[in-house]
């Protein structure tokens, strides 16, 4: 039976080890989320590796990724260098199709895992 509830969740990364290449997280098609606005809970486990870098991206098309900026013009990035949990709330994503997350690590090991949580359109 499919839940009735309004709050989702949506795999972005599964756990999985990092690696020193940035490696994009699954899109995340924003029209299913009311009024575009979406949060990520992440999960950072340091292993044998010393950070790992979290990068948000937006796009209309699937196809080429844009990097999100703050309203001071400071890309929506973060460097973690110890176990960490996380809640990002994205900046507006009015206007755009799609977004993902990114994360690389400064060499292989370590692990990462995130959902996409939102609110599904229709709803309110």
């Amino acid at each position: 039976m499919a839940s009735s509830s309004s709050n989702k969740a949506f795999v972005g990364r599964a756990a999985a080890a990092l690696t020193a290449a940035e490696v994009a997280g699954n899109a995340f098609d924003l029209n299913n989320a009311w009024a575009s606005q979406v949060t990520v809970d992440l999960t950072f486990t340091l292993g044998a590796i010393v950070n790992c870098t979290v990068r948000m991206y937006a796009s209309t098309d699937g196809v080429t990724y844009d990097p999100i900026y703050d309203a001071a013009g400071n890309q929506f990035t973060e460097v973690l260098t110890a176990d960490a949990e996380r809640c990002y709330t994205v900046p507006n994503l009015n206007g755009w199709k799609f977004f993902r997350v990114s994360v690389q690590g400064n060499a292989p090991g370590g692990s990462c895992a995130f959902d996409y949580r939102y609110l599904r359109r229709g709803s309110q």
